[in-house]
């Protein structure tokens, strides 16, 4: 923290502290003060003021408090040299206290809850007790016994005080490093599933290229048996030992890619209730950096456990992002559901949207590969993509399930996938 930034800490410590000040009732004296920032100093230390000197801050505090209650005597009419002799042993409490906090205190960022509390405690009683002594002096009185034993009894209140408000605090920040690691979980978990989506294709054209390997050395042998120059003979050669290196480096990178995934997310298995958490919040997220203003009903008869999460929620992912897509190309608002339940040994999942639904005529070939009907008009661009056609794929040769669709023109769209129990959860 630069210099510039702790002052300004400093400042607001002490402005803090001094506005703070002025909730205090009066005990044996009425220029003796019992205030509730006593109580919020040390909080304010271990907190906004963790990387300044404790005596730095609480000699700021001293100064603002003395010239805040200084401001507010004279505006009362009180006299100047009166005002200072009554208001003085206050500022000296707080410069006391800084110096007490920071030898008892010398690191803060591994202070215990237990070693706060006795330095609050020690900080309030000596300082309390120092400011007596200082106030006795100004104002030629003797400090009574009964009055240390008060000043003891006022600090230890203050010390619970401050404990309960370090407990709720350690609690709020367990909470928001709680929150903070469950939002990286599933950012983590979706990241995951869309490189394992990827990867899946990635596999499958491995097969596509093993095949234009295996015609481009069936074409060199053909050519061996024509009377075609030589040099067309390697060429054909050469393309099928080409296709074979780049198979060799798909494989690799594939292999390389799911080592990594698969280290840097261990997780084996999850249930259907942690998965649609995971897509409800993120989706929401999604939708409100869009303006969108789109319900989502995410419910289920069985919360199974199953090690396919990453490619069911690749499905339910695209399926649901699908029905968003189409909603929002006529209105910022509308429904999105996704209902599952257990009929015999098959797990089916609907997801049902209220958007414009699609033309029967291409309820036919929304499942065909590059299929699509989303249209850019600014750009004229096409979006195409796997869509559809992948998850169709991923339905029946991972999960050896269907997929089926129900459209109305103008009323909305239900895509239902069954699975089977089995393929799931074995």
């Amino acid at each position: 923290m630069n210099r510039r930034r702790q002052w300004e800490m400093n400042l607001l410590t002490g402005a803090v502290t001094a506005v703070i000040s002025q909730i205090y009732w009066n005990i044996f004296l009425d220029e003796f003060r019992v205030s509730l920032a006593v109580a919020i100093l040390p909080i304010l230390l271990t907190t906004i003021n963790k990387e300044e000197s404790s005596l730095a801050t609480c000699g700021c505090v001293s100064c603002m408090v003395f010239l805040f209650r200084w401001v507010l005597a004279i505006i009362n009419g009180q006299g100047v040299i009166g005002s200072i002799q009554t208001i003085l042993p206050g500022g000296l409490f707080f410069l006391c206290y800084g110096l007490i906090f920071e030898m008892m205190v010398q690191n803060k960022y591994t202070a215990s809850v237990t070693r706060l509390t006795l330095a609050a405690f020690t900080c309030d009683f000596i300082s309390n007790l120092f400011e007596t002594m200082v106030r006795s002096k100004l104002l030629f009185t003797l400090v009574q016994a009964e009055r240390v034993l008060y000043l003891f009894e006022v600090a230890a209140i203050r010390t619970i005080i401050v404990v309960v408000l370090l407990i709720l605090l350690k609690s709020y920040r367990t909470l928001l490093t709680k929150e903070e690691h469950e939002k990286r979980y599933q950012r983590l978990f979706l990241m995951t599933t869309s490189l394992k989506t990827e990867l899946y294709f990635m596999r499958k054209n491995t097969e596509n290229v093993e095949t234009i390997m295996g015609n481009a050395y069936h074409l060199y042998e053909m050519l061996s048996d024509l009377d075609v120059p030589q040099e067309t003979q390697r060429l054909s050669l050469a393309i099928a030992r080409d296709v074979h290196e780049i198979k060799k480096d798909y494989l690799r990178i594939i292999q390389g890619i799911e080592k990594e995934v698969d280290e840097q997310y261990p997780e084996k298995k999850m249930h259907l209730k942690d998965i649609l958490n995971i897509l409800q919040e993120s989706t929401y997220r999604m939708m409100e950096s869009k303006n969108l203003d789109i319900k989502l009903d995410f419910r289920y008869q069985k919360d199974f456990l199953t090690d396919k999460h990453y490619s069911l929620m690749a499905i339910l992912k695209n399926l649901e992002n699908n029905a968003i897509e189409a909603i929002a190309s006529v209105r910022s608002s509308g429904l999105v559901e996704i209902f599952e339940q257990q009929e015999g040994d098959s797990y089916v999942f609907s997801v049902r949207d209220d958007g414009p639904g699609i033309a029967e005529k291409n309820l036919t070939k929304i499942f065909q590969m590059g299929f699509s009907t989303k249209f850019d008009k600014q750009t004229g661009n096409i979006y195409r993509g796997v869509g559809l056609a992948g998850v169709k794929a991923a339905v029946e040769e991972e999960f050896h399930g269907k997929l089926e669709v129900r459209s109305v023109l103008g009323a909305g769209t239900e895509f239902r996938i069954t699975i089977p129990i089995a393929s799931l959860e074995g």
